[in-house]
Parts: C-alpha cells; structure tokens; sequence
C-alpha cells in the first residue's frame, strides 16, 4: 500500500504565517474614509472622523484576536515535534475562517446596528478560537507527536487560554441578540480578564498537576 506522505511542522506554519499577515492587511480596508463627510477646515474634520471611528475600533478588535491566535498558534507549535493530515487540515479549516475576517469586520463597518452583522463578525472569532483549541486538544493527545517535555501543566493552560476568547465571542452573541447591539462588542475587551478569571478557578488543578510532575521527574 502506498504512503500518504504528510506535511512537515513548517509548511504548515508558514501557510499560517501567510494567511494570518494576509488577513491583517486586508482589515484595514474595511476602514472606508469614502464614509468621510466633506469636511472644509481641519477642525470640520476633526469633527467628522467620528463617522469613521467605529469601524477603526472593530479593526483593532479583529487585529488583536487574530494576532493573539497567531502568537497562540506559535506557541503550540513550540511544543510539537510533528504533525499529522489530521492536524494539517484541521489548521486548514481554521485558516479559512481566518480569511473570512476582513469581510465579517467590513460587515460590521457598514452594519452595527444589525444583530445579524455582530452575530457573524462574533461567530467568526469563536470560531476559529474553537479550531484553534481543538487542533490542540488533538495534538497534545498524541505523545507520539508532542515534544517530550511538554507537561500536562502545559497542556491545561493552553486549553484555558483557548476557551477565553470562543466565550467572550458567546456573549457578545447573546447580548447583541437579546440586549442591544450598542457597545455589544466592547465586550471583546475582556478576553484577557476572562482568561485570568478561569486559570484562577482551575488554579488549584494546574498546581495539583504541577506536583504530580515534580514527583515523577524526581523519582526518574
């Protein structure tokens, strides 16, 4: 029977690392200065910069979560000795969802007042943090392609952190959907204390794991 011959760790990080800058730079367009009204002094258009405003705020939102995910990608891949067609095409998927994000931001450019437009823009993000924890709950359940010191420590924060921004993105959806639209993605600010708040709540189980570590290194 013939091998199926597997991508190497790098071409997948490199597909990433493309498809993530790709993605950055196209975001920016969703910032329209067509939107401008005519302005005819510098303080007329001070003034009228608010129009454009909201649309450089979902821009930054959508640059700092995908570049998040992209510095999470890397860090996972730190601690992976090889990969698997499993694992590649799970990447796969979550990098088409990645692509997507310079037009759900743009969506939200023209549309915020819309739940329907927050719900995509939301679901976007929630998406590809989900893909991106899934791809490394099967990674690391593979020894056989894990590097040999990454610990089970290791392996739980990366799945806290995963989980923070995929929840953040639910209650946005939820509040859009059910509240109001108004301020509904301000939420996304929250990533970071989210995150914080579940390693505190599971603080005790990563230091039970950190133990048991010490203990096997020690009796080897």
């Amino acid at each position: 029977m013939r091998k199926i011959m597997e991508l190497g760790k790098n071409r997948i990080e490199a597909l990433t690392d493309g498809v993530y800058a790709i993605a950055l730079t196209l975001g920016v367009l969703s910032i329209d200065i067509s939107e401008l009204p005519a302005a005819s002094s510098q303080g007329a258009l001070y003034n009228s910069l608010d129009v454009i405003l909201p649309q450089v705020f979902y821009y930054a939102i959508a640059f700092f979560v995908l570049i998040s995910f992209w510095m999470a990608h890397h860090r996972m891949m730190d601690y992976v000795s090889r990969v698997d067609n499993i694992f590649n095409w799970m990447n796969v998927v979550a990098l088409f969802f990645v692509a997507l994000v310079p037009f759900t931001t743009d969506l939200m450019g023209y549309y915020d007042d819309y739940p329907l437009a927050i719900t995509l823009y939301a679901a976007n993000l929630m998406i590809i943090g989900v893909l991106l924890t899934s791809s490394w709950n099967y990674i690391s359940s593979k020894k056989e392609l894990m590097r040999a010191d990454t610990t089970p420590e290791i392996i739980l924060r990366f799945k806290i952190r995963g989980i923070s921004c995929p929840l953040v993105a639910f209650i946005v959806i939820i509040y859009s959907n059910l509240i109001s639209t108004e301020h509904a993605t301000a939420f996304f600010m929250l990533i970071p204390v989210v995150s914080i708040i579940i390693e505190r709540i599971l603080a005790d189980k990563i230091a039970k794991m950190t133990k048991m570590q010490l203990k096997m290194n020690l009796k080897k």
